[in-house]
């Protein structure tokens, strides 16, 4: 005895009907959406930039 059936299986692991309901899925951006995403980016991805380049300046520095 399986736990699933190969018909329950294959409903729950439908893989076009999961793509159908996906693509129905759009969401609505508001007027400063766009804006607050890119300032997000720079507020996550400009101090990670400057701590990789800290590291290899002190890296650099030391090797001299």
């Amino acid at each position: 005895m399986l736990f699933f059936d190969k018909d329950r299986f294959a409903s729950l692991v439908n893989e076009k009907e999961a793509e159908k309901r996906f693509a129905e899925v759009k969401p609505e951006l508001e007027k400063g959406d766009v804006p607050a995403m890119i300032i997000a980016a720079f507020i996550v991805f400009v101090p990670a930039l400057l701590l990789i380049l800290c590291v290899l300046w002190l890296f650099s520095s030391l090797f001299r």
